[in-house]
């Protein structure tokens, strides 16, 4: 009975490797005009998020960001500019934004089968006139949402960590808009 087992176990091992191939060869990667890209690319990205610390309670802010990928199913966000927050809702109303800062660039990007995933997006926030002075937080998991994965034009955004959540969108900068896409 032990060689049966053995030979069960084994039979099992191959199969399973025999089944992980070609799910491994079927990952999603980079594409520019729908072919595999293997040279650096940078998307431009323009856009704005709302963050709440609670419901109600936030601010709408302007955003620039950089994408950057040389194939494969990885990127990098290698820039995050908070432009301005010109708009706080309910205890945020009141606030002004003093500082606003992308910390720990650059981010990882992951490919996923139709949409991407950032790692560790960690913002730093100072304000004046508000009863928050500073929100520093990192949201480990970051869902990007792409309208046509296989031509990106826009994209949408949302994480969250204890206490914080975000939302926003990006629209691709021209010349770029609709070029790069994953499959």
């Amino acid at each position: 009975m032990k060689t049966n087992g053995r030979l069960l176990l084994a039979g099992t091992i191959t199969a399973l490797v025999v089944l992980a191939v070609p799910a491994l060869a079927l990952a999603s990667v980079w594409k520019d005009k729908g072919v595999t890209l293997s040279k650096f690319a940078e998307i431009n990205l323009t856009g704005g998020e709302l963050f709440e610390t609670t419901a109600g309670n936030g601010m709408s802010c302007e955003l620039h960001a950089t994408l950057t990928t040389e194939g494969g199913s990885t990127g990098k966000i290698t820039k995050f500019e908070i432009k301005k927050c010109p708009t706080g809702i309910g205890s945020f109303a009141k606030c002004e934004v003093v500082t606003a800062e992308a910390k720990g660039l650059p981010w990882t990007v992951k490919v996923n089968t139709s949409d991407l995933t950032i790692t560790n997006m960690r913002t730093k926030r100072t304000f004046k006139n508000c009863g928050t002075a500073e929100l520093d937080k990192t949201i480990e998991s970051t869902k990007v949402t792409l309208n046509t994965p296989t031509a990106i034009t826009e994209m949408e955004f949302s994480g969250s960590t204890t206490g914080y959540k975000t939302i926003g969108s990006f629209t691709v900068d021209s010349p770029n808009s609709g070029l790069y896409g994953i499959g």
